[in-house]
């Protein structure tokens, strides 16, 4: 393993040369990959799995006996097997001599990584021939991270614990959302909110729909409303600058949450497109002073 501009981590490349078998399968380049050293528990635990097909004839990937042909191998450091918790079914692939594929996955569904420490991944292809590929294993850490907010919500068997959390990931450090249903023995996804910096606590209300809206500084002067459901899934994201006023949060009486001041700074990509469509309506505009006969 072994760091990329320091944001990509990749496993040793395995460049394969198989003897004794068919010309389709003389070489091949498998490797695996992830963005980051760390990751928080209960986070998504993203992978790549990049697969090269550097022989003379088309490679054909596909499920075989109701095996899939790529399987990922989780051990923590001691050596111990995490048992998969939900069956990972690649996308069949067909690789022309000198074609790549990748293959994104997130581990977190699929195996049972739940407690803190040291991990290793590793990548298994079964090829047609029945041969089995895999990659050197590639290390993950899986850390708790620190509470800086926390209120629960509801009664019973939906009693929700909503909490803030901060977790360094190496040179920064994230600001993660989670939710918790303990009755249920329920945890769901941490979510990254964006970069965590310490300007002034986060601000957060209830709507009346149970939604929750987070209002947090992501740089000196700007600010950004993340609002997410129940189940912490995002319903609406907006970044605002400081300008004249600072945004702030307020509920209403009537419990609904919005945000005042601050300058709503659209996307980038929403930008360009709106650029794009005054330009073309600018194109077809008549003439202000048009021409008589």
């Amino acid at each position: 393993m072994h760091g990329r501009n320091g944001t990509k981590l990749f496993g040793i490349c395995s460049t394969i040369f198989l003897l004794g078998l068919a010309p389709s399968w003389a070489q091949l380049d498998l490797r695996i990959e992830t963005p980051k050293a760390s990751y928080l528990q209960f986070s998504p635990i993203p992978f790549t799995v990049r697969i090269k097909n550097l022989g003379a004839s088309e490679l054909r990937l596909t499920e075989n006996q109701g095996k899939p042909w790529l399987e990922m191998i989780i051990q923590s450091r001691d050596g111990q097997l995490i048992a998969p918790e939900k069956t990972f079914l690649p996308p069949d692939k067909t690789l022309r001599p000198g074609q790549s594929a990748s293959i994104p996955l997130d581990l977190a569904p699929h195996y049972l990584i739940r407690d803190t420490g040291g991990y290793r991944a590793r990548a298994s292809v079964r090829l047609p021939s029945g041969e089995t590929l895999m990659t050197d294993s590639l290390d993950f850490l899986i850390g708790r991270g620190e509470v800086i907010w926390t209120v629960p919500r509801g009664d019973g068997e939906e009693r929700r614990i909503y909490s803030l959390l901060k977790f360094y990931e190496g040179p920064n450090v994230g600001l993660y959302l989670r939710v918790e249903v303990p009755r249920k023995n329920l945890v769901y996804p941490s979510r990254r909110l964006g970069a965590y910096l310490p300007l002034g606590k986060p601000a957060a209300e209830f709507d009346p729909q149970n939604n929750l809206h987070l209002l947090y500084a992501v740089a000196a002067g700007t600010h950004r409303l993340t609002v997410v459901n129940p189940d912490g899934q995002v319903l609406r994201e907006e970044t605002r600058t400081q300008g004249t006023e600072k945004p702030t949060l307020q509920k209403r009486t009537d419990g609904e949450v919005s945000v005042q001041g601050g300058i709503v700074q659209l996307p980038s990509s929403l930008r360009e497109r709106l650029s794009t469509l005054q330009a073309r309506i600018g194109a077809q505009a008549p003439p202000a002073d048009p021409i008589q006969p």
